[in-house]
């Protein structure tokens, strides 16, 4: 079966923001493993809960009525524990 023109246009779209979620991703990882360094040279623990927490709700803020308050974390927690292996 031929895909229609239309899903192959809109999956080339999904493709090119893929490649931007993903160059912010590297830029993100880059940064933490920054502040990994510093923390680490001021004995500070790399897991800051309340960041995390204050991440969570202004995005919520911003984005609930597009994802679920679900969706948002359970992205984020994916990101922040990422980005608290970089750090280590």
């Amino acid at each position: 079966m031929k895909i229609p023109k239309e899903i192959n246009t809109k999956r080339n779209q999904i493709d090119e923001i893929d490649l931007k979620l993903m160059d912010l991703l590297v830029k993100r990882m880059k940064l933490s493993s920054q502040i990994g360094k510093i923390k680490k040279s001021l004995n500070i623990r790399f897991k800051d809960i309340e960041r995390e927490k204050l991440i969570l709700r202004n995005l919520k803020e911003r984005y609930l009525e597009h994802l679920s308050e679900d969706e948002i974390a359970s992205f984020f927690k994916t990101i922040f524990d990422l980005s608290i292996k970089k750090q280590k």
